[in-house]
This record gives structure tokens, C-alpha cells and sequence, in this order.
């Protein structure tokens, strides 16, 4: 009895904090999504010279067919084991960024000395970290991403994620615990060094600025479209802003089957790696997406216990296969 006891409080503790404030499941993000899916909404409407109405908004916003379809039940339990249930497990396996910041202060004054920090003003060390930050969290997650996309062994990890044939908000953690692992090292690495090189530069005790203890820009961006870049709504974003930002739109073009598509959109809140990289594909005003997934493959992901075990074969495979084809396109084609 007690051992159950025991389990239950690991999971209720689990279940509290993927809903807490400060998580990107908590009540602030999931109604930021929405006020924002609203407001846009409306003008679309207004644009279209049509009414707008709670009853045509949560119809929109909420249709049958993606809710009730298979991959959406796949979605759900993917998102709960990663959620809740290895989430732990997750944090074990990963080094984290103080880890990396340590070493990157001992490596910086091992080479150049120590030295007192620089006479910057406090509120520029703070902005010029806060956007150190963010730029290297999108870096790692590009460069991650386009690894998981142009290797074909990593590829079949990956396909977990695009196999969603429908997109909700859960699609965000339709992924193989091979890639969470791996994408939570990466941007740990990076964003850990990018501080250790903040710290020795500006002094002790420099950091972000937060909200809701997380860099105030990736929490805006949770606050707002977030997490709508996993859904139906066509929401581009186009001119510079298109090559500054992902929109939910960039983030669709990501997951067609459509060839001229694949490896394109590969940053998390920014474009600007994308860009750099010409891996971008601004979107559309209309929508140009007509088909999600990884086509006849959908059957080797169309279960929990599917989407976990076939990856490790298909990797094996694909490692015996030789060096990776010329283009990851190819790969998964449908």
C-alpha cells in the first residue's frame, strides 16, 4: 500500500507541474493560445465581411474530424508518456546548462586569465544575454532539427513526430524519447556555453530577463501562436517578419508531404537560422499545405507502442544501408 502511495504522489506531482503556470501546458500558455487564436479569428472574419460568434469560433477552433481522428489518440498518449510519465527520466539523461556553463568558464579563464567584469551597464549585460540566449536555444534546436531530418538513422526517430496526419497542440510532444533526449542535451549545450561566455564576460550573477521564469522572449512566444504552430489554423506570417519568426503557418509547411516542403522551417520561435541556412520557406497568404504525415508509412506509427519500438529497426536498417541519399526529401517521400 505504501509503495502505491508512493506512485501516486510521483504521478500527481508530475501531473501538477506539466500543468503549472510556468509550463507550456499551464493555464497562461493554453489561454494565451487561444485569446490569440480568437483575436485572429475575428479579423478574418471582419476581412470576410462575416459575422464572428462563440459558436463559429469553438467550431473552428475545435473540429470533430481532428479531434476524433486516429492520430489524434496517438498524440494523447505519446504526450502523457512524455509528459508525465518519463519526463523525469528525461532530466537524468540530460546534462544540463550549468553543467556546460562551468565548464565554459573554466575553459575561457584557463585560456585567457580571469579578469573583473567589463563596465557594461547592468540593463545592456541583461539584454545582450537575454538575446544570447535565445539565439543559441535556436540554434541548438535548428541544427538538431536539420540532423534529425538529413540523417536517415535519426530520420526514423523523427518520424514520429510527422506522422501526425492531423496536428492539435499535443502534436508538440509526438516524439520519440531518442529525440527528446537528444534536442534537450543539444540546446542545453549551447545555451549553457552561450552563459558560461556571458558570465566570464560581464561577471558573476549575469542573466535574462524572464517571465515566468523562462527568457522572456521564448515565453512570449509560448503566451501567444506558441502553440498553434501545431494546428489547422493558417496563420503566415510574411516580408521580414517571415524571416525573423515561425509562425504556425512556417511550422505547417514543415510537416507537408509536399516535396518541395521537406527540410524546410526548422526553427522553434525564430526563422533567422532558416534564413542564414536557406532552409526557409516563407508561407503563402492562402493556405498551400493539403497533406500532413509520412504517407503509407502511417501504419508503423499508428499506435503508442508503434511509434516507440519500430524507430529502433528502421534506424538499424538504415545504419546497414550505408551513408545517408543525397537529399532527406527522399527519404520520406510518401
Amino acid at each position: 500500500m505504501e509503495a502505491l502511495r508512493s506512485l501516486f504522489a510521483v504521478c500527481a506531482s508530475h501531473v501538477m507541474g506539466t500543468f503549472a503556470p510556468t509550463s507550456p501546458y499551464g493555464a497562461p500558455s493554453l489561454v494565451g493560445a487561444l485569446l490569440f487564436a480568437l483575436a485572429w479569428f475575428a479579423w478574418r472574419r471582419r476581412k470576410q465581411r462575416r459575422a464572428t460568434s462563440v459558436r463559429a469560433f469553438v467550431r473552428a477552433m475545435f473540429p470533430r474530424r481532428i479531434l476524433l481522428h486516429p492520430s489524434s489518440w496517438v498524440d494523447l498518449g505519446l504526450w502523457t508518456l512524455n509528459t508525465i510519465v518519463f519526463a523525469s527520466g528525461y532530466v537524468l539523461l540530460a546534462l544540463g546548462a550549468f553543467f556546460w556553463r562551468d565548464r565554459a568558464i573554466s575553459a575561457l579563464t584557463s585560456v585567457f586569465g580571469a579578469h573583473g567584469p567589463l563596465g557594461v551597464p547592468p540593463g545592456l549585460a541583461l539584454l545582450i544575454s537575454t538575446l544570447a540566449e535565445l539565439l543559441a536555444y535556436e540554434f541548438a534546436y535548428w541544427g538538431a532539427h536539420y540532423a534529425f531530418h538529413r540523417i536517415p538513422a535519426l530520420w526514423e526517430f523523427h518520424k514520429v513526430h510527422h506522422s501526425a496526419e492531423v496536428m492539435t497542440t499535443l502534436t508538440e510532444m509526438r516524439q520519440h524519447p531518442i529525440e527528446i533526449i537528444a534536442f534537450m542535451n543539444a540546446i542545453s549545450l549551447a545555451t549553457g556555453l552561450t552563459f558560461g561566455l556571458m558570465t566570464y564576460v560581464f561577471g558573476p550573477g549575469v542573466g535574462h530577463i524572464t517571465l515566468l521564469n523562462g527568457n522572456i522572449a521564448l515565453t512570449v512566444f509560448m503566451l501567444t501562436w506558441g502553440h498553434l504552430r501545431h494546428s489547422h489554423l493558417w496563420i503566415p506570417v510574411q516580408g521580414l517578419a517571415g524571416k525573423l519568426f515561425q509562425s504556425p503557418a512556417h511550422h505547417q509547411i514543415h510537416h507537408s508531404v509536399d516535396p518541395r516542403h521537406f527540410d524546410k522551417n526548422l526553427g522553434f520561435a525564430l526563422a533567422v537560422w532558416d534564413w542564414a541556412f536557406g532552409t526557409l520557406h516563407i508561407p503563402a497568404r492562402e493556405p498551400e499545405v493539403a497533406q500532413f504525415g509520412v504517407g503509407e508509412e502511417y501504419e508503423d506509427y499508428a499506435t503508442v507502442a508503434r511509434s516507440l519500438a519500430r524507430p529502433f529497426a528502421k534506424a538499424s536498417e538504415a545504419l546497414r544501408q550505408g551513408p545517408p541519399a543525397p537529399l532527406a526529401g527522399d527519404v520520406r517521400a510518401p
